[in-house]
């Protein structure tokens, strides 16, 4: 492409394309970033050793007890090798176990332990400052508001 067809091809994209400060994708990447940073920094402050991707992780092994690695990578939208690498961090640590799973000899079923319960519901408390701060902006009925537009980004994404 020549200097000249590539300022056309970038012409023809100005007025179509909306600036990244009014984009959704960029303003949901933006979000994100600025909320795992924000997260892990206050895990870091309070002691705790997790990352954000631990600490969902052991919210969703705590609230859905029994899952396989690969459901949970599809739950947590991760590869099946990183949610292997965090269920071995986080079993070393005793935060997680595994147990056989009841249907499958290659699977293993996760489990939290006590010492993970405790450990969610200090980095939790931690953590809740960051979710008010996050939402401060909002009143009651756009928090809800929020939940359901999202929700329903997701769906439209997800419908084929």
């Amino acid at each position: 492409m020549t200097v000249s067809s590539e300022s056309a091809a970038a012409g023809s994209l100005s007025g179509q394309w909306p600036d990244p400060e009014n984009h959704v994708g960029y303003l949901l990447k933006s979000l994100m970033h600025a909320l795992r940073q924000t997260t892990e920094t206050a895990l870091r402050d309070a002691g705790f050793g997790l990352s954000m991707a631990h600490l969902v992780t052991l919210t969703v092994v705590h609230t859905e007890p029994g899952l396989p690695g690969a459901q949970l990578a599809k739950r947590l939208l991760i590869t099946a090798q990183s949610m292997n690498v965090i269920l071995k961090a986080l079993a070393e640590a005793g935060l997680v176990e595994w147990r056989a799973h009841p249907t499958s000899q290659r699977a293993q079923s996760w489990f939290i332990t006590v010492a993970g319960q405790e450990m969610l519901l200090g980095a939790a408390a931690a953590c809740e400052p960051v979710f008010l701060q996050m939402q401060s902006q909002l009143d009651t009925a756009e928090r809800t508001q929020l939940v359901g537009l999202l929700q329903r980004c997701i769906a439209g994404l997800n419908t084929p």
